[in-house]
């Protein structure tokens, strides 16, 4: 394809066909999908080449699509060169009256071999009635010729060409950095069957091969860690500049560097469930996703090409039918309006810059899952933060247990860790470790039942014992002792409440890190212009109170249930109009849906945060936050640029040509000049770092 617009022609005649429900084509890499019942590659791939392209299988075929363009360019290269030398030698025959035939046959020649593809596709274009760039610049071109422009014929017919070259190459430039991302997929593994070590494609790993990965390799699968240990690069995924200590039972991940340490690692993924692929497959359908103004771009490109043309067509006909004008000038301003006409700078200067976006984002550990996210992003006029796992590490620790009975302080938390061993809530994780830590041994729990957003109850012995928070005991007896309640009420910390429902027997007190530079965070963020920053949490008002007050959060939500959680980002959303939930991706997934853009920290160890977010922060580095806000008004700076300019150069252009002040191959400039200019600058957003 030699423009968007040759994307647009083939999704609108693919999207036709019997059992096609839908059609995309990412213009850039040159990627096909189409949806429905009952349709048939075979089928596609016939439709494609009647429309004068080819298409081939993306999962079945064994062609390399970039040594395919590297010839291509190479050839065209040499076409243009061929074709170059062969219009200079005509132009020069020209001036001889006895050899301007001679000079008319060369140009000829030099038109047919730089602009034979295009003509090709001007035709079938003209039977399909689908005006594209390629019949636009044929008719052009013909039009010259029938009145005797030759030279300027040629001219613009390889310069054309030129420009369409080194459009492919500047788009091949960013394709690679998408590609980059690809290569980072290991290839081979080194793995022990029957006794011995052996090296197999990474096609060929099943879950449970057991992998060696020896110092400075690329680890080759998702896994844990069974023996050995090393620090481990991975940048390549969560953008982190520090390499992380790896242990034995630790998680590691295909694509990310082993440091100085040996590791074997029991796989725990097929490859197409590796973290690293998901994250492929996610950016490639991200690139398919139309931005908003990719969306009006291209209704206005609908309705902008056949104007100028029908404005082309008047310009050749009215003055000399109505005034007596001339009309090999009026035809000549008409071919430079048609060349004019063509919209692929227009169609270009949106998804270059959304791919370059969303292809920094990825390689910078922040995966966005669309251009629409990318535009939106900077609309952004509130943000609210989840704190546990958020603003805080996650990593809850045992800070005290207070008794209120005779029963001991283990017993309590001996209690507490029995019922928490069978939930898998982080604090009642914190909880459990704690008493592993002590070498307690657990009680035996019957009838145990998990209550969402205050805690759990089970049996043991002859006991209902409770473990939760306020809410879970506030209608049972045991709280009627007030000097009790005003205790837990007074605790900065999270408190876990233990006992029966006559009886408190004590409190387990919780705490949690603030993760470092949090404020500094905040404070860059509302330098952005983002003024509202509001925690919502379901810890209590005291402890949240004294999180947000030290990191500069403006206002607290505490003391909310999950659902409720999704009601005030409901009303967040209509006070502010556009509202973006950073959370850890498990608990705050409906929040995270509810609002306008929903952020999940660390999702390179949840696969849920992954699934639900529009953008996931592959790492727990809140920096990446304001940095994804710099990118998405870098990004919509750079589109609505190109967007004016596009359409800028264009009126200028049509309107020279309306008076006769611009020549043909200006008109070469004014379309393709332009969609390099965009290009380039499009593909600035690759270098926000």
């Amino acid at each position: 394809m030699d423009c968007p617009d040759c994307a647009m022609k083939l999704e609108k005649n693919i999207s036709r066909m019997r059992g096609v429900d839908s059609v995309n084509i990412d213009f850039i890499s040159g990627k096909m999908t189409a949806i429905g019942e009952g349709i048939r590659e075979s089928d596609i791939a016939d439709k494609v080449s009647s429309l004068g392209y080819k298409a081939v299988s993306y999962r079945d075929s064994v062609l390399d699509k970039d040594e395919i363009d590297r010839k291509t360019r190479r050839r065209q290269l040499l076409e243009v060169i061929i074709a170059g030398i062969l219009a200079v030698s005509g132009g020069i025959l020209l001036n001889f009256e006895n050899l301007s035939f001679i000079g008319k046959s060369l140009i000829l020649a030099g038109i047919i071999i730089s602009g034979h593809n295009i003509g090709k596709k001007g035709l079938l274009a003209l039977r399909k009635l689908s005006l594209d760039m390629n019949f636009l610049m044929s008719a052009a071109v013909l039009g010259a010729i029938f009145i005797g422009e030759w030279l300027e014929a040629g001219v613009v017919i390889i310069l054309f060409a030129i420009a369409q070259l080194l459009e492919s190459y500047s788009l091949a430039r960013s394709n690679r950095a998408v590609k980059s991302l690809m290569d980072l997929s290991p290839k081979k593994a080194v793995v022990k069957r029957n006794g011995e070590e052996i090296i197999i494609d990474i096609e060929k790993i099943i879950i449970g091969d057991i992998v060696s990965v020896r110092p400075g390799e690329q680890i080759p699968v998702d896994g844990n860690v069974i023996r050995g240990f090393s620090s481990v690069n991975q940048a390549n995924i969560t953008g982190e500049s520090i390499p992380v200590l790896k242990n034995t039972g630790e998680q590691v991940y295909a694509g990310t560097i082993n440091g100085d340490g040996f590791m074997e690692i029991e796989t725990l993924k097929t490859p197409d469930d590796f973290k690293l692929s998901r994250i492929i497959r996610l950016v490639e359908e991200a690139r398919t996703k139309r931005a908003p103004s990719q969306s009006f771009v291209e209704k206005f490109a609908a309705i902008y090409t056949p104007i100028v043309t029908a404005l082309a067509v008047l310009v050749a006909v009215i003055p000399p039918l109505l005034f007596g004008a001339l009309w090999i000038d009026w035809i000549y301003r008409a071919l430079a309006l048609l060349v004019i006409a063509c919209p692929c700078a227009l169609v270009i200067s949106t998804p270059v810059t959304v791919v370059s976006a969303l292809t920094n984002a990825a390689r910078n550990g922040v995966l966005i899952k669309g251009g629409i996210f990318i535009e939106n992003l900077h609309k952004i006029k509130a943000i609210a933060f989840d704190k546990t796992g958020t603003i805080t590490k996650g990593r809850l620790s045992v800070d005290k247990i207070l008794s209120f009975s005779n029963a001991d302080e283990e017993k309590i938390l001996r209690f507490a860790a029995s019922i928490e061993k069978m939930s898998q809530h982080p604090i009642g994780n914190a909880i459990v470790r704690h008493a592993e830590e002590m070498g307690l041994s657990l009680k035996r729990v019957d009838g145990f039942h998990s209550i969402p957003g205050k805690g759990a109850r089970g049996k043991i012995g002859e006991d209902e014992i409770y473990a939760g928070n306020l809410a879970l005991f506030k209608d049972f007896s045991a709280l009627k002792n007030k000097d009790i309640l005003e205790k837990i009420k007074k605790e900065a910390k999270t408190a876990v409440i233990v006992g029966t429902k006559e009886q408190i027997l004590g409190l387990i007190l919780i705490s949690d890190e603030i993760r470092p530079g949090t404020g500094k965070v905040i404070d860059e963020i509302k330098s952005l212009g983002i003024r509202n920053s509001i925690m919502i949490t379901g810890d209590n008002d005291r402890i949240a109170g004294e999180v947000g007050k030290e990191v500069g959060i403006d206002k607290i939500e505490a003391d909310l249930m999950p659902e409720e959680k999704v009601r005030f980002i409901e009303k967040l959303k209509k006070r502010y109009d556009s509202v973006t939930m950073i959370g850890d991706g498990v608990n705050d997934a409906p929040a995270l849906a509810a609002a306008n853009i929903g952020i999940a920290m660390g999702a390179i160890g949840s696969d849920v945060a992954l699934e639900t977010a529009d953008i996931a922060l592959m790492s727990d580095d809140l920096s990446r936050i304001p940095w994804a806000f710099r990118l998405s008004k870098k990004s919509y700076r750079i589109i609505v640029t190109n967007i004016v300019m596009a359409i800028g150069i264009k009126a200028v252009f049509i309107g020279l040509a309306s008076v006769g002040l611009a020549t043909l191959w200006m008109a070469v400039f004014a379309d393709m000049g332009v969609s390099l200019m965009v290009i380039i600058n499009g593909m600035r957003a690759l270098r926000l770092h």
